[in-house]
């Protein structure tokens, strides 16, 4: 047994196998990658990194259900990341049509398999169970994990919950999560800090002009066959990086603009209600195609970033004696944050400073924006 200190959780114990596990080629990438991306732009601590999130994971879901399989699966749950980890999300599943969440084809041909094998795991349950309650679910080792340690390390306090209670009120089944109903006061915590989280952090528009930037480098690269997207699970922040900053053209000036935080702005950032169009048939990259030709600018230099709606959940399962019941039915401050969520949507059109003017009428007219004269009380709070 290995002891490490952890920021967030303290002392964490590590037995044999899983440090055999921390040891692999596959693990030890995860140093390299940044748990928030390009958060750090924003908030200057946020450079903590997979590495650490995975191993504290693994310490949540021990506390949870303390199945060794479960335990494992928290461990490797993160292997599947790309580098800047959401940040190239899309662009995997876009050109490889697959999530960081798959990891059979990774554990198949990895050390880790030797690893869980050596020691007597199924690997392919291990990775089916990475998947599941109560790694991922609703509410679940991962995002408990995540939301302590963003926390800590952006300095934003929104995302401070009380562990231990939720932990003590949270019971697994072997198939599902389930809260107590005297643990429902602690689950509303959890749920206030990771709506607070998403708007303050997660969702931040430097955050997400960032990711855009380098989704769109990616693309231009892996389009000219100067990466090879399948890779995008074996690299790093910075194998990425320099194959950006050795390129010519767009993904250079991208890697320069990012790396002296010389960010595109927003030319155009509406709420649901104040887009005239319906945005599920709209394409990103005709989108932004379309804008830029009617702005007169030069391809590239417009970027469109359409979140989809409400991607957070929120049943919560409580239980109480025998019954079972979703958490909005006891909780309206459930139903709230639901709403609220709703309403802090924002599409995005990006583009360098100096043609933000240009751009934005060009923007407004694509998505047919009804304009309102009456700056919104909610935009006072972005900054």
């Amino acid at each position: 047994m290995k002891l490490i200190h952890d920021s967030v959780h303290g002392t964490i114990r590590l037995k044999d196998w899983m440090v055999e596990i921390i040891d692999t080629p596959e693990f030890q990438r995860l140093r390299r990658i940044k748990q928030l991306g390009f958060a750090n732009l924003v908030y200057p601590g946020a450079n903590h990194t997979r590495f650490e999130h995975s191993i504290g994971t693994a310490f949540v879901a021990e506390r949870i259900a303390g199945d060794e399989e479960i335990i494992a699966s928290a461990l490797i749950h993160d292997l599947g990341h790309t580098p800047f980890s959401h940040s190239g999300e899309a662009v995997l599943r876009r050109y490889v049509g697959i999530r960081h969440e798959d990891l059979k084809e990774i554990v198949r041909e990895s050390e880790v398999r030797d690893v869980l094998e050596r020691n007597g795991f199924s690997w392919k349950k291990v990775v089916e169970k990475a998947n599941k309650p109560p790694v991922s679910s609703v509410i679940d080792a991962d995002r408990i994990d995540y939301l302590l340690r963003d926390a800590h390390y952006t300095g934003v306090a929104y995302g401070i919950v009380d562990f231990d209670r939720l932990v003590e009120k949270i019971s697994y089944d072997g198939d599902e999560v389930y809260v107590d109903i005297s643990g429902v006061r602690a689950v509303e915590s959890f749920l206030i800090s990771r709506y607070l989280m998403y708007s303050a952090v997660y969702h931040h528009h430097v955050c997400r002009i960032a990711r855009r930037m380098f989704e769109k480098a990616l693309e231009w690269m892996i389009e000219r066959d100067l990466l090879n997207a399948r890779d995008l699970v074996k690299m790093d922040d910075h194998d990425v990086f320099s194959i950006m900053r050795n390129s010519e053209g767009f993904p250079r000036e991208i890697g320069e603009r990012l790396s002296m935080r010389r960010l595109y702005k927003r030319a155009l950032y509406a709420g649901i209600e104040e887009v005239g169009v319906n945005l599920s048939r709209i394409n990103q990259r005709k989108a932004e195609i379309e804008i830029a030709e009617m702005a007169g600018v030069d391809d590239g230099k417009v970027i469109v970033d359409i979140l989809p709606p409400e991607s957070e959940e929120y049943s919560i399962p409580v239980k109480h004696g025998n019954d079972v019941f979703p958490i909005e039915k006891i909780s309206p401050l459930v139903k709230s944050l639901k709403e609220a969520q709703a309403l802090n949507w924002r599409l995005g059109v990006y583009c360098p400073p100096e043609l933000v003017e240009k751009v934005r009428k060009g923007a407004i007219d694509f998505f047919n924006i009804r304009v309102s004269e009456q700056k919104r009380l909610s935009d006072l709070f972005e900054f």
